[in-house]
Order: structure tokens, then sequence, then C-alpha cells
């Protein structure tokens, strides 16, 4: 497979136009806006009680999360809901719950300690306009947060189950063995020369976890079974390795003004990605592959979607 064929070509060249096209714009510019609108009420109604000293916390909190983000994440949540019950709706309480976790990630990744930036989403990173410390304290809230979504979509008899079940889901994929682990693990590698499958690894963790949960906490709250949400998974983490080569090849190769934040931080930091053992054409085969199989495996859905949302993942430009 050469660089002009499979999935993340194929979307690249792919109309924008025909009503399909148009329908799943409108659908993606309004289901973001939903997830944004929901997150607004909810610091809407922290505020109401909050201190002066709380309310510098939501400021900064708001910050990055109010930052323009794709909501890519709440959008394959909320899709996998619909796809399992008709009523993407269900899905909310997990786009919600994710957005916040990849949120927080982002804030914390943008501290001296870690990346050292000091752009996120075209503005300024949280650290840099509020403070270290209160980055920090932001990071943190915003993960409680999301677990407290979470633990209220559980909170009539008959949602119990799968409330517990996405809570776990979301959880695991945030913790020592999901995102936060692979961000342990790119941090340990940096100036060293791990295996493909070492790097490979890492990616699933860092990227993929958060991917396959925002998923299969969607579908979870819909009600689908746990053999279900397996196969899911693995689609999410495939199609998060996937997003993660093509977030390396945009940091070599990416325009900054279109990304909104600065480039070669990889090579600067010298992290090792799979597009150093792989070289870039290499790495852009492995995506579409990986592409592939996620595509393969969210196909017995029946979305478009879906579909639609995984082929968007591997084309981005930012």
């Amino acid at each position: 497979m050469d660089a002009n064929s499979g999935p993340a070509a194929e979307a690249a060249r792919a109309p924008s136009g025909g009503n399909g096209g148009r329908l799943f714009g409108l659908w993606r510019a309004g289901a973001a806006e939903r997830v944004t609108l929901a997150l607004r009420e909810r610091f809407a109604a922290m505020r109401e009680t909050a201190s002066p000293e709380i309310s510098a916390l939501l400021d900064a909190m708001e910050w990055t999360l109010e930052g323009g983000g794709k909501r890519l994440r709440p959008l394959l949540a909320l899709a996998a809901a619909e796809a399992v019950c008709g009523d993407e709706a269900r899905g909310m309480p997990a786009a919600l719950a994710v957005e916040l976790i990849h949120t927080y990630s982002l804030v914390h990744d943008d501290l001296p300690d870690l990346d050292d930036d000091y752009v996120r989403r075209g503005r300024q990173a949280a650290h840099a306009r509020f403070g270290p410390a209160l980055a920090i304290l932001a990071g943190d809230a915003l993960q409680s947060l999301a677990f407290e979504i979470l633990a209220e979509a559980g909170s009539e008899p008959g949602d119990a189950t799968g409330a517990a079940r996405a809570l776990a889901i979301v959880a695991r994929a945030a913790g020592p063995m999901g995102m936060a682990g692979g961000q342990a693990e790119d941090l340990a590698f940096e100036g060293k020369d791990p295996d493909l499958a070492g790097r490979s690894a890492m990616a699933r963790r860092k990227t993929g976890e958060m991917i396959a949960a925002s998923l299969a906490s969607g579908a979870a709250l819909a009600g689908m079974a746990a053999d279900g949400l397996a196969e899911l998974r693995q689609a999410g983490l495939a199609a998060g390795e996937a997003f993660q080569i093509r977030d390396d090849l945009l940091d070599l190769e990416g325009d900054p003004e279109v990304m909104g934040k600065a480039t070669g931080s990889d090579a600067r930091r010298g992290k090792s990605t799979l597009l150093t053992v792989l070289g870039p054409e290499g790495a852009r085969r492995r995506q579409d592959e990986l592409a592939g199989e996620a595509l393969r495996l969210v196909g017995g859905m029946r979305s478009e979607k879906l579909n639609l949302l995984v082929r968007a993942m591997v084309a981005r430009e930012s």
C-alpha cells in the first residue's frame, strides 16, 4: 500500500459535496455544539455557588475546554450510542466525560515539566495564562468532574449497569494501564530507541485507550453487551494508534497556523515515535493499515457516522 492509497488518502480525496457529506458535516457541527452547550451549562451551575477563588479555578478549567477543539472523542461516544440504540443522547454523559478527560490531559501535557508548550488550540496554554499551580488544579478538577458526570448517569435503576460499565471503561483508559501509563512511557522513551512493538504499545496506551473508551463508553450507556464492547475497544485502539501516527506526522510536517500550536516539538525533545523507526512513508502505510482494521471492526455497527469519523481522524490537518 503506497502513500496515495488507503483510508487516509481516500478520505483526503473524498469530495465534501453530496447529500451524505453535507448531512454528516451538519451533524458533526451540531453534535459538537450540543456537547459545548452541555459543558457550559454544567459550569454555569457550578458558578452559582462558587467563591471568587473557585470561580478562578473554573476559569482555568474552561480556558482550554473552550479553546475550539474538534470534539472528536465526544462525537465518537455520541455516534456509538446512536448506532446501538438509535438515540445519541444516551451517550451524552460519556461524551462530556471523555472531553473533560482529554482536556485535563492537554492542560497537564503543556506544563513545563512535561511537553513545555505555551500554545494550545491557537491560544495561550492554561499554565501560561493562569500559572502552573492553577493549571495543575484545573486538570485535577476536570478529571474529577468527568467521573462525577458518569456516576450521575447511573442514577436511574435501569441505567446503573451501563453507567457502571462506562465509568470503569473511562477510568481504566485514563489510568496507569492507559493514557497516563502511555504518557509515562513517552517520557521514559525520550532519547532512547525502543523497538516497533514498544512504540506501538505506547501509542495505543497514550492515545488509543481514550479513543477506544470514547466508543465503548457511549455504547455501554446505550446498552451494548460486554462482548460487543470488547470488539469496539479493539476498533478504538487501532483507530487511536492511527490517530497518533497522524499527530506525529503533523508535528513533523504540519502548518502551525492551521494546527493552532507549534510544530517540531517531538524532534526538539528527542521523542521516540513510530516515525523514528518507520520513517514518514512507512508510518503512512501503517496508519492506513490501522485505519482499515478500525473500519472493518466498526463495520458491523452499520453506522455511516462512525465510518466517516474514523476516516476523518486519519485525514485531519490539525
